[in-house]
């Protein structure tokens, strides 16, 4: 990874070097600055995105956001990251800070926030901020954040008489329990989706690095993978070894099935987005349980990477449409509207003070699932490994999640991991 470069704004003056954009600052009939945003959200969180925004419109006196959805924003930002038809303000997901990070249109929120005295860092979780930097430069403002969990049905750990107050959480108790929860072709003890967000996950509860280079967040980018290791090999042994013994349910790399399998009674453990937790608290008609990511035997757990999304700022812009995007970027991560998008969503709140104010601290209190994912994340130490990897190749997830595939079809670890290894290297060293 190339190194990055900060662009330096003054607020209130000039931003020099920041916006390449010729065109007139776009305004409403009132006078207010409009800030065009683009975001992903639908369902359920869109309209929870659509209700804020609306609330921010009408508490600003001189910025008006005109949100709109967009299936794609990567692949938007692609064709229109350069041009005059860029929106002020974008959502991006986490697995592309590195992408967007050594793009040429994109304003460095860092920058901003040094230069603004009415903005902490302080005020953001440190396991955050770490984890959406690069080079440790924070570029873009996290947002939407969730972590990994395991969920599981009480009811069925009651009936196989085991304690759903004293959940599995190392390797070999999952695997024990799984065990005793598999009682058919069609009741797994335990699964995870074929995805490789998860196995980047196992490595960072361990504190390991998953790549070189600091997991590529010490300005280089990552040249070779830890895969093919004494960790990777656990991991993979730990999964073949339950597929071998049909405790575990192979759904595919889709995240729907494995959520089907679990909601339908037919899979008793699995590990998915602490996003999701909400959703199975208003739909499930079962008993449900939620604990933090599991750990190999005798390993120290750490803390995790994350997912979700961030908001980034273009440099396409005008100067005053790039300050008014910074107000409105703020605002999305104020106490306030973190405490109700948190609470509203089931994602975790990037401002610690958001769990100690209405409406989530009384949602906290009574749902204590939703609060698993928030005690997650404040435990979590920040570092190379929780933050996960920054790597800009999408072709590299793909060839981890064929990789699972493949151990699943039966395929053995051993040709796995040296299969995996050398397709991804070379990917890397492109």
């Amino acid at each position: 990874m190339r190194k990055l470069f900060v662009l330096f704004v003054v607020l209130g003056l000039a931003m020099t070097g920041c916006s390449s954009k010729t065109s007139e600052t776009t305004k409403t009939e009132e006078g207010k600055v409009v800030v065009e945003f683009w975001h992903s959200l639908d369902g359920d969180n869109g309209q929870t995105l659509d209700g804020i925004i609306k609330h921010f419109n009408e508490q600003s006196d001189s910025v008006e956001v005109k949100a709109s959805f967009q299936d794609n924003v990567q692949q938007q930002m692609r064709t229109v990251g350069k041009t005059n038809s860029a929106p002020v303000v974008f959502m991006g997901q986490g697995r592309e800070t590195a992408y967007y990070s050594q793009s040429d249109y994109v304003t460095s929120i860092e920058a901003l926030m040094e230069e603004d005295s009415e903005f902490d860092i302080s005020s953001l979780n440190e396991a955050v901020v770490e984890n959406h930097s690069i080079d440790g430069k924070l570029n873009s403002m996290p947002f939407n954040v969730s972590v990994q969990l395991m969920f599981y049905n009480a009811d069925l750990f009651e009936q196989a008489g085991l304690d759903p107050n004293d959940p599995p959480q190392t390797f070999g108790e999952i695997q024990a329990d799984a065990e005793t929860l598999t009682t058919g072709e069609n009741m797994k003890g335990f699964s995870i989706p074929l995805d490789s967000s998860f196995i980047t996950n196992f490595f960072a509860v361990q504190d390991e690095l998953m790549y070189n280079n600091d997991n590529g967040r010490s300005g280089e980018a990552p040249t070779e993978t830890y895969l093919n290791s004494p960790v990777g090999k656990e991991i993979y042994n730990w999964i073949s070894d339950m597929n071998e013994a049909g405790t575990f349910g192979n759904y595919g790399r889709t995240w729907s099935n494995t959520q089907l399998a679990f909601s339908s009674g037919e899979l008793a453990m699995y590990l998915d987005s602490s996003a999701v937790t909400g959703i199975w608290l208003d739909t499930l008609d079962f008993k449900l349980k939620a604990a933090p990511f599991p750990i190999p035997d005798d390993v120290e757990w750490v803390g995790e990477n994350q997912g979700g999304s961030e908001l980034w700022l273009s440099n396409q812009a005008t100067e005053e449409e790039q300050e008014a995007g910074w107000e409105f970027i703020k605002f999305m991560v104020s106490p306030e509207v973190q405490s109700e998008w948190a609470a509203s969503t089931g994602y975790v709140p990037v401002t610690p003070e958001s769990a100690e104010i209405s409406p989530l601290k009384e949602a906290y209190n009574e749902n204590e699932q939703l609060k698993v994912g928030y005690d997650v994340l404040q435990e979590t130490e920040p570092s190379d490994a929780t933050a996960g990897p920054s790597i800009e190749q999408l072709e590299v997830t793909e060839q981890i999640a064929q990789s699972l595939e493949n151990l699943v079809q039966g395929d053995k670890v051993e040709n796995v991991l040296n299969d995996v290894e050398e397709k991804i290297n070379d990917l890397l060293q492109e």
